[in-house]
């Protein structure tokens, strides 16, 4: 899944962000490991197993260490053949089992897409889909429906591209126990997110599209989308211990892979989450071996053993570019269909990646080397891990043959000054306090240099330098990650795209919603209303101290209101905080806090309103000294800014959706 939820870094965020002075982030949250570029000039000959396992053996012994994950499966495929397969570390610490890759069940997240989108281009073979066909005509017996918001229709080519033009969100996604699952049909038509853009516009990772896309297979086939993988791809290619099932089937329940989090120098184990739609991945697990058999079908144009579940030039379509994202440099990566572009060093490479909050997974295929790749974690330092494996092999193997830039060229600086802002993803929530999670873990703030460089960073990691390339297109020192940027009609910067990372575009944001002035404003509005209370309860003590008169009831009331809302919009702040923290558990059955949380929030609005009235009589009739006037004007002032600032995050959404 692309919505990651590491407690510890969302904490840090957001306890940032609340209560630290401003600040501008700093770095990717995490930072890949670069490899000597002098050892790229090279390349190994991957004809030798035995050099290519212990390559593979000194990598993963270092990257579990380092990453703090407790175990991982490794499938490589070449040839038409398994070329080396083999489980590292644990897959339950407490009994100390091990990972054997023929056996340990993980879950894979978003990697099982690729499932999806092999099952949706079967259909087409089967002339009952068109990748270019309006998606409503396919569900007119369906109580799911895509609304007309454009002139344009939404199609499965949209669907499979990510560039539908949805709104993110996780509602539906995610329950307490198997028997709260629902028909799929029930969960996409509660749940429906807003075209929030025209369809192929741009891409924007989407799980409500492929779970529709899911949908509307199981609709023209008359069955469940489980029923139809089992009978038509995991049962012919001898996919056997792959399964959707929650709770796992019982001869597969002790094979399973335990997910874990390291904290405090100890791993915590975890239960696995529910999840609900199937065709999105979430309830997707597997063996490496399993995954191995699928790879090799991807590679043999559509067959395995005497199994074919898809014709070649079906196979060769979903690994062909399907959407560019930008025209001026094509050869950033895209997507295919289903699959996402992940070239390298001049290499084609297709693939898909997957995300549970304890599981990371990672598919990639060499359609042109008849190679591929797939890895799998059991603790959320996988995700930077999976990305320096593949890296790491592609420079090993496929090393690169130009050489990187090191300095900028004459007139980087201004062109990179024009550049700077904050760029957020458009996988984001545009109706619900979800949108946290787009602003603080999927927005960059792009800085310049003096002389010439261009700066990334995001809060809570590292910064990331880049040197220009071109114009407008920016290599990363030390890497070979590139920037992309799209102008408007007047020459400004209005969008960010990375190479690495096909299904998402960045889009330039005002600077009022900057993560500067984001933190800015929730800093001072906390200090300033902490500040009204201890005023509020102090008061009376100090004029009891001092032995003076107390105010008349006018001012006390106007002091009492301020007060009021002060403690109500710390209590929301503290709400959301908690909500966000806990996002999976909210997501699965919000709590009574978060249902009341959304009532506080109007209420601290409506005070708010109430505040500023009284502001006026503050001044008309001079309450207190100017000192106090000031204080109180300036807190009711951050009052609403801080208001405004949860408007824009959605936590106080003003409009009926």
């Amino acid at each position: 899944m692309k919505h990651t939820s590491i407690h510890t870094v969302v904490v840090l965020v957001l306890v940032a962000i609340l209560v630290s002075a401003p600040a501008v982030a700093t770095g990717a949250t995490h930072p890949v490991r670069s490899i000597d570029r002098g050892e790229q000039t090279k390349s190994s000959d991957l004809s030798d197993r035995d050099e290519f396992e212990h390559w593979l053996d000194e990598s993963m012994a270092d990257q579990l260490e380092r990453h703090h994950v407790p175990g991982a499966t490794v499938v490589v495929v070449k040839d038409n053949e398994v070329f080396l397969a083999k489980g590292y570390g644990y897959a339950d610490l407490e009994s100390g089992r091990p990972v054997v890759t023929n056996e340990t069940v993980f879950s894979i997240g978003s990697t099982g897409k690729l499932v999806t989108w092999t099952a949706v281009m079967q259909g087409v073979e089967d002339g009952r889909l068109e990748l270019d066909r309006n998606v409503n005509e396919y569900v007119t017996d369906s109580a799911v429906t895509v609304p007309d918001t454009y002139p344009e229709p939404v199609t499965l080519e949209h669907l499979g591209t990510h560039s539908a033009g949805f709104e993110d969100t996780l509602d539906g996604m995610i329950v307490d126990e198997p028997g709260e699952i629902r028909p799929t049909e029930e969960i996409l038509a509660e749940h429906r997110p807003a075209r929030v853009r025209p369809p192929g516009e741009f891409v924007a990772y989407s799980n409500y599209g492929t779970a529709l896309a899911g949908h509307v297979l199981a609709e023209q086939y008359d069955t469940s989308f489980v029923e139809y993988v089992d009978g038509r791809i995991f049962t012919p290619l001898g996919m056997d211990d792959t399964t959707y099932a929650q709770p796992l089937p019982a001869r597969l329940e002790p094979r399973q892979a335990i997910g874990y989090t390291y904290q405090n120098g100890d791993y915590q184990a975890h239960p696995p989450l529910i999840w609900t739609l199937p065709p999105e991945g979430g309830s997707f697990r597997t063996t490496g071996t399993d995954m191995g058999w699928f790879m090799l079908t991807h590679l043999n144009e559509g067959t395995y053993d005497s199994a074919r579940i898809l014709e070649a030039e079906s196979v060769e379509d979903m690994h062909r570019r399907h959407f560019t994202k930008s025209r001026d440099v094509p050869e950033l990566n895209g997507m295919a269909y289903g699959f996402i572009e992940m070239d390298r060093n001049g290499e084609r490479i297709v693939g898909h990646w997957g995300d549970t909050p304890r599981f990371k997974s990672l598919l990639a295929l060499f359609p042109e080397r008849d190679v591929g790749m797939f890895v799998v974690y059991n603790a959320p330092g996988g995700a930077p891990a999976r990305s320096e494996l593949l890296e790491a092999f592609t420079d090993r193997y496929y090393p690169r043959s130009d050489a990187p830039l090191v300095d900028p060229p004459a007139g980087a600086a201004g062109r990179a000054e024009a550049l700077t802002g904050d760029y957020r993803s458009l996988t984001i929530s545009e109706s619900s306090w979800q949108r946290v999670l787009g602003v603080t873990t999927r927005t960059y703030t792009v800085g310049a240099t003096d002389d010439g460089y261009l700066t990334t960073s995001r809060l809570g990691g590292e910064t990331r330098r880049w040197v220009e390339r071109q114009p407008d297109v920016y290599e990363e020192v030390g890497g070979d990650e590139r920037l992309v940027f799209r102008f408007d009609e007047d020459g400004r910067a209005t969008h960010l795209f990375r190479g690495a990372f096909g299904p998402a575009t960045y889009e330039r944001v005002p600077w009022y919603e900057s993560l500067t002035i984001l933190q800015s404003v929730l800093a001072a509005g906390v200090l300033a209303m902490v500040s009204v209370l201890l005023l509020w309860f102090g008061a009376p003590l100090w004029r009891r101290m001092r032995d003076h008169a107390g105010p008349s009831d006018r001012e006390r009331l106007a002091r009492g209101l301020l007060g009021v809302v002060s403690l109500l919009w710390l209590v929301v702040l503290v709400i959301f905080l908690l909500a966000w923290i806990n996002l999976n558990a909210e997501v699965a059955s919000p709590s009574l806090a978060l249902q009341a949380g959304k009532l506080l929030r109007y209420v601290a609005l409506v005070g708010t309103a109430g505040a500023i009235v009284a502001t006026g009589f503050v001044w008309r009739d001079g309450y207190w000294n100017r000192a106090l006037r000031v204080h109180y004007t300036g807190a009711t002032l951050l009052a609403i800014l801080v208001a405004w600032q949860l408007y824009l995050l959605r936590v106080l959404p003003l409009q009926m959706t």
